[in-house]
């Protein structure tokens, strides 16, 4: 590839064709896919029942934009939130949807630190790489959004030490997936959770890896009791399609009001 900035180390493969599990490459070779695009195509490839709503609302309309209602939105926003109190914002990227999180975090407490955990990936947008526990996603970059702290993941004691009347929110993934398929101890999650409702932090789970059925619940912290304040979605709720989702409690939107935050195409 000679006209595109070589951010990735790509296989020497042009997949061009697609359907279910099965790749075709721009040769003719098949292939199994495994990876479904870095954990997006739920669904596999092509499902029919996806190309056929896509196509179709293709055949009315594509934009219009957030400044008017949508009820297909407010659908999939419903289906999202499952009848329980929580509220989405739509966006394009599991990026968008963290740092939408983050924003509406900082915005509701008046406060600034988040605590995060190390080796968790949390985007590469400033505000979610600022997130990110790990020094090789940070290198070369500068100074980074301030406020952020990192503690061992799975160790209580380190986090009780970071918790204090300056937090904002913790963010963390269930089981954390850049850092090398690591679960959350139960018990751990529990007790991280208890200490935020005890100290009036907002609890916010980075779901764009671990939601949409990819760990056999449908959101993967419902494998526990855990409540979050806030959880994000991504890669599989689109199927392919760039679409992300930022999910809070209602009481949030308090801090969320018109002019807040947006985005151009979230929501298509």
């Amino acid at each position: 590839m000679k006209h595109v900035f070589p951010t990735y180390d790509r296989y020497p493969v042009d997949i061009v064709k697609g359907n279910g599990t099965v790749v075709k490459d721009a040769t003719g070779k098949t292939y199994l896919d495994f990876t479904s695009g870095i954990a997006v195509c739920n669904s596999g490839h092509c499902p029919e029942n996806v190309t056929e709503a896509i196509q179709s609302q293709l055949a009315n309309i594509w934009h219009t934009s957030n400044l008017y209602e949508c009820a297909l939105q407010d659908s999939v926003a419903e289906l999202i939130t499952d009848g329980t109190d929580k509220l989405v914002f739509f966006c394009n990227s599991g990026t968008e949807a963290n740092e939408a999180a983050l924003k509406l975090a900082r915005k509701y407490t008046g406060k600034e630190k988040i605590i995060t955990f190390e080796k968790s990936f949390h985007g590469r947008t400033f505000g979610s790489m600022s997130a990110t526990g790990q020094a090789k996603i940070h290198q070369g970059f500068g100074s980074l959004v301030p406020g952020f702290t990192y503690v061992p993941y799975n160790d209580i004691e380190s986090f009780k030490t970071e918790l204090d009347e300056n937090t904002a929110a913790v963010l963390l993934e269930v089981i954390q997936g850049e850092g090398g398929v690591i679960p959350g101890n139960a018990a751990w999650l529990m007790e991280v959770q208890r200490l935020c409702k005890k100290t009036g932090v907002l609890l916010i789970i980075d779901e764009v890896q671990t939601g949409l059925g990819r760990t056999g619940t449908l959101y993967g912290f419902q494998q526990t009791f855990l409540d979050p304040d806030i959880f994000t979605l991504a890669k599989g709720l689109g199927n392919g399609l760039p679409i992300g989702a930022m999910v809070g409690k209602e009481h949030l939107s308090s801090a969320f009001g018109p002019g807040s935050h947006g985005s151009t195409f979230g929501g298509n």
